[in-house]
């Protein structure tokens, strides 16, 4: 009895839920770049809904047609938020994971903060002030020592990490999602993540396509169906339902935060499971990054 209620304390506390959040999605870093040569980006983006949507539509199936005609009216929220937050964003991000290593994943993926305060003021119509614009610098410029690994004769030259560069592209996609939360209507979690996932999906087929047509596709092999299950079940499933339930009690912004902890978790995770290598300039950036983070929420607060 006592072990039951203190797991639903733990169930109900938002931020264990957005810290377990970051966890996995720290650990997606690591399964994506495990993921290289076992199988390819946009068949795993693919093969994560469709793994999601089947699971949903088992626990969800005396739901979703009721709550399907309900919200007629917000077809087109779903399609969108389901489309920009789940395929776009996993697209980029395991493209990404092919052209750097899991630690730069995780720093990269630390500007979500970022981008979800700028859209939030923007989309909610809130001030921007000299203070915002410096710590929207500061925050870059910890990402720009990271895409540089550190060089400044490699950033004058523009000699970036592409895969870098895309999983920015990735995070301000992800920032839409998240500021786009924002407005859902009323509908439990799980139906609306059984929504997305179906967005997910079908949004995925034109990417495999183009994979299989360029002869890109790479056909799972026995790791990478397990890593696609890791995948399916832990970034995918467990980490949206719990970031939803954040954002849904504590809002975007604060929610977003949370986030924060992604590169901590990933870069940890790369060292003892990828043998991956911390150099001073990862740390660098993550202090540049978290200080400018720390700008914006310090003055979002106080406004």
């Amino acid at each position: 009895m006592i072990k039951k209620i203190f797991f639903k304390k733990i169930i109900n506390n938002c931020h264990v839920l957005l810290t377990l959040s970051a966890l996995f999605w720290g650990f997606n870093a690591i399964a994506g770049r495990s993921a290289v040569g076992e199988i390819s980006p946009f068949l795993i983006v693919s093969g994560r809904w469709f793994g999601v949507l089947l699971i949903l539509s088992f626990i969800c199936r005396n739901e979703i047609k009721v709550t399907f005609l309900r919200h007629r009216n917000r077809h087109w929220w779903f399609i969108c938020m389901g489309f920009v937050g789940f395929t776009c964003f996993n697209s980029f991000y395991y493209v990404a994971a092919h052209h750097t290593v899991a630690i730069n994943l995780g720093i990269v993926q630390s500007t979500m903060p970022a981008f979800i305060i700028i859209i939030s003021m923007l989309w909610l119509k809130s001030k921007i002030s000299i203070l915002h614009v410096f710590g929207l610098l500061t925050t870059f410029l910890g990402v720009l020592i990271v895409i540089s690994n550190g060089s400044l004769k490699s950033l004058i030259s523009l000699e970036l990490n592409n895969g870098d560069l895309i999983m920015i592209i990735a995070c301000i996609f992800y920032a839409f999602y998240a500021v786009g939360l924002k407005k859902k209507p009323e509908i439990s979690n799980l139906i609306l993540m059984t929504f997305f996932s179906y967005v997910a999906f079908i949004g995925s087929i034109p990417g495999v396509l183009i994979e299989y047509f360029s002869d890109n596709i790479i056909w799972p092999t026995n790791k990478g169906l397990l890593i696609l299950l890791i995948i399916i079940i832990f970034p995918s499933f467990l980490a949206q339902i719990f970031f939803m339930k954040g954002v849904e009690k504590l809002g975007p912004a604060t929610s977003g935060l949370y986030t924060n902890l992604v590169p901590i978790f990933s870069s940890f995770l790369a060292i003892f499971i990828l043998n991956e290598n911390f150099f001073v300039f990862h740390l660098l950036s993550l202090i540049i990054i978290f200080f400018g983070i720390y700008i914006f929420e310090y003055k979002s607060k106080n406004n």
